[in-house]
């Protein structure tokens, strides 16, 4: 019933039905050859581990710092992330912190992923713990077999009684 419709919209147009139904063929074919094309070619890479070394600026207040080292893995389409990670904020002092995280990744050529994770450290300045969720949203992008890029965000929850954004760049090594 949907070909129909196409082949009526592009008649309509060109007031020459068969010619545009051969039109909508070949499309079609040259859609259908990419998709396998692609498939074949694009299809997981191989499970991948990094050391990652970031840091991460809030872009709305430039109020807090965070600068972590960590591994992140990419294994059957799932991303793992573990980072200690060295919080300096403007207003209530300097931390450590171990944030843990997990979630869908995608494998092509770069790796974009999802994740949801958690914080958990001392805030030596204030004396006290800390902890906070984020969902995450980054990329992983390798420009050798053996260095890459990263980039996330994150929204902090709870961290110092708020909502924090934070944006991460950071450099990916692998063996």
């Amino acid at each position: 019933m949907m070909p129909s419709r196409f082949t009526l919209f592009f008649a309509r147009q060109n007031r020459y039905a068969i010619s545009n139904y051969a039109c909508l063929q070949f499309i079609a074919a040259i859609f259908l050859s990419f998709n396998s094309v692609t498939a074949a070619a694009a299809g997981p890479q191989p499970d991948k581990m990094y050391a990652r070394l970031a840091h991460g600026v809030s872009p709305d207040t430039h109020e807090l710092n965070v600068t972590s080292i960590g591994v992140i893995s990419f294994e059957n389409n799932m991303v793992g992330h573990v980072d200690l990670a060295y919080l300096d904020s403007d207003a209530d002092g300097k931390a450590v912190a171990v944030d843990l995280g997990a979630g869908f990744a995608f494998k092509w050529y770069v790796s974009p992923y999802l994740s949801i994770g958690a914080s958990l450290g001392y805030n030596w300045d204030q004396d006290k713990a800390i902890a906070a969720y984020f969902p995450e949203v980054g990329v992983v992008v390798d420009f050798t077999r053996t260095f890459g890029m990263s980039l996330s965000a994150r929204r902090y929850y709870s961290l110092y009684e708020q909502d924090e954004n934070m944006v991460i760049l950071g450099l990916v090594f692998r063996k």
